[in-house]
């Protein structure tokens, strides 16, 4: 595979992504909009927090915040500085945009750098080729939404997972395994499910025998310890400034009741859809109170509010689960997926392409999981995209953006397919290259580029 070849596929990743964001105007909303507000007053002060006031929490409460996780509101800070355009109103919104393409090149990069590292070099072309052209990640890049942070950090610590196994040094191995524990923390950190990762990579870090070795232990000691510590800055934060013990975000009790209550279980186009808390009939008590209240506060409140529904309910998360694994895959109707395209501002035709495009990667990934590529895989990496998908089908999912981290893994397997189809055409079976004798070097960017060329 010839560098040229895979820059080109890079660059052209790049310019169908910048392109969409020329091509297409763009109104931030919901989530969008509190991140970009958020932004701009980290790049002006430093500080996450807006003020102290009644109505500067999340859903107007009073006090500092910690709703959001920190790590995109950070990043798009960081646009913001780089750009020079600290306040939200002041052009700030067209250079987020393109930061959000950017991350977007780089997480087409890193798919076929961990195809790369699973299945050989051809896949891994595959695996880039597919990656660049998929519209649902193309119209992703041009939203801003966290999961474009978190789907590339999410690939990075698969990558450091994978490049643990071969390792040739007691020093690469847990330098890896580092690294894995640092990129699982601020994915942590950008969005709280994400710690979920950290099981599946516990099971590719902990490769010593016997396991319960002091030596074997290591590994997954250093890993939990690496994304502990990460972590950990922020939670002193919340327990300094806010009083409370919150690891990341204390958004649990107003996601919680959005789903478990009557109004969203009884909604005959969407059942369980999740809502605000505040346009849910009956919390109009609440709504009164919520000025005098602090993040914390109402977060309790709504949390047993959500516990006593479930009590009288208990079937209701299976309930929930099954639709929003409908909801998923785009099988619950068109008013679901337009409902949930019109929350990030994406127009109905691209995201109606993005719907076709997903069941057509679907229809590959279900052929390329039955290839000797996909089974020869470690195991672990198929349950990444499962347990960050149980993190949110039992609560909350809008498609296509709680679905971006998923989507990926599915490109993998369709890239295993391609190639298998490609290598019967040929009269040769695909047989993935085993890369255990290479020795390990950083995880950097211009690596990726490098080692796929």
């Amino acid at each position: 595979m010839k560098g040229g070849l895979v820059a080109a596929i890079l660059l052209s990743a790049l310019a169908l992504r910048i392109g969409e964001v020329q091509g297409t105007s763009y109104r931030p909303r919901n989530d969008a909009g509190s991140y970009l507000t958020l932004a701009s007053y980290i790049a002006r002060t430093g500080d996450y927090s807006l003020s102290h006031n009644p109505g500067s929490g999340a859903g107007g409460t009073r006090g500092p915040s910690a709703y959001f996780a920190p790590g995109f509101p950070y990043f798009l800070a960081l646009v913001d500085i780089i750009d020079g355009h600290e306040t939200r109103r002041d052009g700030a919104i067209h250079p987020a945009r393109i930061s959000q393409a950017v991350l977007g090149t780089i997480t087409v990069a890193l798919i076929g750098l961990v195809a790369l590292e699973l299945f050989g070099e051809e896949t891994g072309l595959i695996a880039l080729v597919l990656a660049a052209v998929y519209p649902v990640l193309i119209e992703l890049s041009v939203t801003l939404v966290a999961e474009n942070l978190l789907t590339l950090l999410v690939l990075a610590t698969v990558y450091a997972g994978l490049r643990v196994r071969r390792a040739r040094s007691a020093r690469t191995t847990y330098a890896w395994v580092a690294g894995a524990g640092l990129l699982t923390g601020l994915a942590t950190l950008t969005h709280e499910n994400a710690i979920v990762i950290l099981f599946p990579l516990l099971v590719a870090v902990w490769t010593g025998r016997p396991r319960t070795a002091p030596r074997s232990l290591a590994a997954p000691a250093l890993l939990i310890a690496v994304t502990v510590l990460m972590v950990l800055p922020w939670t002193i934060r919340n327990a300094v400034v806010i009083h409370h013990f919150i690891p990341v975000s204390d958004e649990t009790g107003i996601t919680l009741v959005g789903t478990y209550n009557v109004a969203s279980a009884s909604d005959p186009q969407l059942p369980y859809k999740w809502r605000i808390f505040y346009g849910i009939p009956g919390e109009r008590s609440l709504i009164r109170e919520e000025s005098t209240l602090t993040e914390p506060g109402i977060s309790d409140r709504l949390e047993s509010q959500a516990a006593h529904y479930i009590s009288d309910h208990p079937f209701a998360p299976l309930a929930v689960a099954y639709h929003n694994t409908l909801r998923m895959f785009e099988l619950e109707g068109s008013f679901a997926w337009q409902a949930s395209a019109s929350a990030i501002s994406l127009p109905t035709n691209t995201a109606r392409v993005g719907i076709f495009s997903f069941w057509a990667l679907c229809l590959l990934a279900l052929a390329g999981a039955f290839t000797k590529l996909a089974r020869a895989a470690p195991k672990w990496i198929w349950w990444v995209p499962i347990v960050l998908a149980l993190s949110v089908v039992v609560v909350n999912v809008e498609t296509p953006r709680f679905r971006e981290p998923i989507d990926p893994f599915l490109i993998l397997l369709a890239a295993a397919g391609v190639a298998t189809a490609v290598g019967r055409l040929r009269g040769a079976p695909v047989v993935g290259e085993r890369r255990d004798a290479m020795p390990a070097r950083p995880a950097q960017l211009v690596e990726m580029v490098q080692r796929l060329a």
